[in-house]
């Protein structure tokens, strides 16, 4: 969170939340493979659900979309992009906030896309 909170305006979270169709046994897996797919330096955050956030240090909501497309695309290549989905929100100085948006974002999104406002 100091990190977050230290990246300003320029910055964003990214959460990728995991379909429930997968045991909860294999979500560390998903996670680790978010991470393997996060850009270099890019904190990410895993909680006991398998839930992924991202901190997106710079370039704010339009880099966390270009990361998001990365991670579908990738999981696409191993037929997996329909087990997850995303929600992107800003951090505008509230990094509990943010991440509680991009949450529910990322509830309300279709499998393999990212909401980014609502």
């Amino acid at each position: 969170m100091a990190t977050a909170r230290d990246t300003g305006s320029d910055g964003a979270c990214l959460v990728f939340v995991i379909s429930e169709e997968i045991p909860p046994s294999a979500r560390a897996g998903y996670a680790q493979l978010i991470i393997a797919y996060a850009r270099a330096n890019e904190p990410v955050t895993i909680d006991g659900e398998g839930t992924s956030t991202l901190l997106i240090t710079e370039g704010g909501i339009a880099a966390g979309v270009v990361v998001a497309d990365r991670v579908f695309g990738l999981m696409r290549r191993i037929s997996l992009e329909t087990t997850i989905r995303a929600g992107i929100a800003p951090l505008a100085g509230d990094p509990e906030a943010a991440i509680a948006i991009a949450h529910r974002r990322a509830e309300r999104a279709s499998p393999s896309s990212a909401v980014l406002e609502g």
